[in-house]
């Protein structure tokens, strides 16, 4: 197996191959990756959306052809733009529960698209394109928990939350912090920064570790604990409930 899809709601993308291992990231249904390297009942797989490299268990995955492997652009390809979609397997009427950001291969209007043989269909408004700004899809997330490596509605981190919702209108960032920084057009002062804008944050160290939207001037929601929303400033995120400076600002990058 060269080349394959997540054909399952999502699947860990593990450091090691080891069920015990750090999940470093998730592939939603529809992503599409390439497989390195094969260790007993694992695969090392490059997500062909983020060029993430990390262990899968083999199982887990569909393998497709080079040619499908192509087809399946993430770039291109539609998703699912609300927190949650239910598509339904045409051949088998089985049901699968689809998270936001899920690519949809081969997707047509009327709601239907193909996995190799299987053809599914959803609610084509769950694929509309989204007609509210970065942060109201933002706020949607508000109150889901912190989970390390997680991306979706249920469990995700602080750059899994950035990538989904940019994901969910139509941009697409790479996945941890301090990639994503490296994206996008800096925006030079605080006082600059717009709604939907990225804040990253670093250590004492220099190194990135952080990232959140600006929301209204001087707040900024982000995920740590949970989805939430804090106050910003020229030093960082600052918790009302904690009275104390939490994150220390180093940058803010625009991506529209």
């Amino acid at each position: 197996m060269e080349y394959a899809i997540c054909f399952v709601p999502n699947i860990p993308l593990r450091a090691d191959h080891d069920e015990c291992s750090e999940m470093m990231t998730e592939l939603l249904f529809g992503e599409s990756c390439t497989v390195t390297e094969s260790w007993g009942s694992w695969s090392k797989i490059i997500n062909k959306a983020e060029g993430y490299v990390g262990w899968v268990t083999t199982k887990m995955l569909t393998p497709v052809s080079k040619e499908e492997f192509d087809a399946y652009d993430p770039t291109l390809q539609p998703v699912v733009t609300t927190l949650f979609s239910q598509a339904v397997n045409e051949n088998t009427g089985e049901k699968i529960l689809l998270t936001g950001g899920s690519v949809l291969p081969e997707y047509h209007e009327d709601g239907t698209f193909r996995v190799k043989n299987d053809r599914f269909r959803l609610n084509p408004a769950d694929v509309l394109p989204q007609n509210e700004s970065l942060l109201d899809t933002a706020r949607r997330f508000l109150n889901t928990p912190y989970l390390w490596g997680g991306k979706n509605a249920m469990g995700m981190d602080c750059s899994g939350l950035t990538q989904v919702v940019m994901r969910m209108h139509g941009l697409q960032i790479l996945r941890n912090a301090s990639h994503q920084a490296t994206q996008g057009e800096l925006v030079p002062f605080v006082s600059e920064a717009l709604p939907g804008d990225l804040a990253f944050f670093d250590h004492a160290d220099g190194k990135i570790s952080h990232v959140g939207m600006v929301a209204e001037p001087g707040y900024i929601i982000h995920c740590s604990g949970n989805v939430h929303i804090d106050k910003l400033d020229g030093e960082g995120i600052f918790s009302e409930e904690r009275n104390m400076y939490t994150h220390n600002l180093r940058l803010i990058k625009r991506f529209l």
